[in-house]
């Protein structure tokens, strides 16, 4: 950023195989390396709306098997980074510390602007008015959050709680876990409690502080990764790749919030209302979509057949759907595979992947 000699680095996370959002997402392509709204894929979104903090470079951290195509996404949008390649998901205590061993080696300090590759921003320079507040509070040697302004009592998003304060920023009193409907309720009634939306902005050196005070083993497994030289960080071959598989093989699976955030000083939650979503599910994906005089959506254009339908949505990969006096239903369609669903069921998608798993692997054997 301007006036700052600290570098900006973005740092996301695109690793997950989004499996509730089968069949489009798979593990050999994750819904990241889709495009759910003709604007784009989730990942170059991500990238698009980090520009206006003229970042010198991003990181991507992800598996080996969607290097190539995160390279692909940088290439496409110009701009430098970095993709490092996990040998094994291990959450995101381990991609934020395997982040910052890399940055660690190129820059005496930097600020990282962590945020995952799977969210849809309306709102996006609204967005980044937030960005600028949250590293502002890094550069003051903060840890900072941004919580989301909640629209109304969602119970599958985790809370922050805001202590008091004035100004753009506020003392974090206390994360909580994802709450009952009536918990929520009285959420948002309250005013002090905000979605967690899992983007967060800090100095290399303060995480990296955090890390060897609270996740101390995670901190000492990662410890041959600092002494090897960044090119060697960067590789997915070779010695500095049976390095790095040794090393997420001695660490276990913790998220940042649970692991540092839940526990340290230093806490900054910064508001904002940017048309936020977590593009978890099929149900949430009517967020990023317009719908039609009856409620229907689909970014599949004539591929999609709305008949007597009120409120479905409609993904076509490259078959025609039609749908027929049918309300508040989801079809899609990748490959062979087709889903049907009840809107509200949504959660249970990840059932029908455990199914399908288990018929693919009893058909090898």
């Amino acid at each position: 950023m301007s006036g700052n000699s600290i570098k900006v680095v973005p740092v996301i996370m695109a690793g997950g195989a989004g499996t509730r959002l089968w069949p489009l997402s798979r593990e050999e392509k994750p819904k990241q390396f889709h495009d759910l709204s003709g604007e784009g894929t989730l990942l170059e979104q991500t990238i698009k709306r980090l520009l206006p903090l003229h970042p010198e470079s991003c990181v991507i951290v992800t598996a080996r098997s969607y290097e190539e195509a995160s390279y692909a996404e940088l290439g496409r949008i110009g701009i430098k980074g970095t993709v490092l390649s996990e040998p094994r998901p291990r959450n995101t205590a381990a991609a934020v510390l395997y982040a910052a061993a890399y940055l660690s080696r190129i820059y005496t300090d930097s600020v990282m602007v962590v945020l995952p590759a799977d969210h849809h921003i309306r709102k996006p320079d609204e967005f980044a008015d937030v960005l600028r507040l949250a590293v502002a509070e890094a550069l003051k040697g903060n840890l900072a959050t941004i919580g989301v302004k909640p629209l109304y009592p969602e119970t599958g998003y985790g809370y922050i709680k805001a202590s008091p304060g004035t100004g753009d920023a506020f003392p974090v009193d206390s994360f909580v876990e994802k709450p009952d409907l009536a918990t929520a309720r009285r959420y948002l009634e309250e005013g002090s409690y905000y979605w967690n939306s899992g983007i967060y902005a800090w100095k290399t050196s303060v995480i990296l502080d955090r890390f060897a005070r609270y996740l101390p083993r995670h901190h000492d497994a990662f410890g041959p990764l600092f002494a090897l030289d960044t090119a060697d960080i960067a590789s997915s071959t070779g010695k500095a790749w049976e390095i790095k598989r040794s090393v997420f093989d001695a660490v276990e699976s913790i998220s940042i919030d649970y692991g540092i955030m839940e526990k340290t000083d230093g806490r900054m939650v910064v508001p904002g209302d940017f048309g936020w979503g977590d593009l978890g599910s099929w149900n949430s994906i009517d967020d990023i979509l317009p719908a039609d005089a009856e409620g229907n959506r689909s970014p599949s254009g004539q591929r999609a057949i709305f008949v007597g339908a009120r409120d479905c949505s409609v993904f076509a990969e490259d078959k025609r759907i039609a749908v027929v006096g049918l309300s508040n239903v989801v079809v899609v369609q990748s490959g062979g595979d087709i889903l049907v669903m009840e809107k509200d069921a949504s959660q249970r998608v990840r059932e029908v992947v455990d199914i399908v798993r288990s018929l693919d692997s009893g058909g090898r054997s």
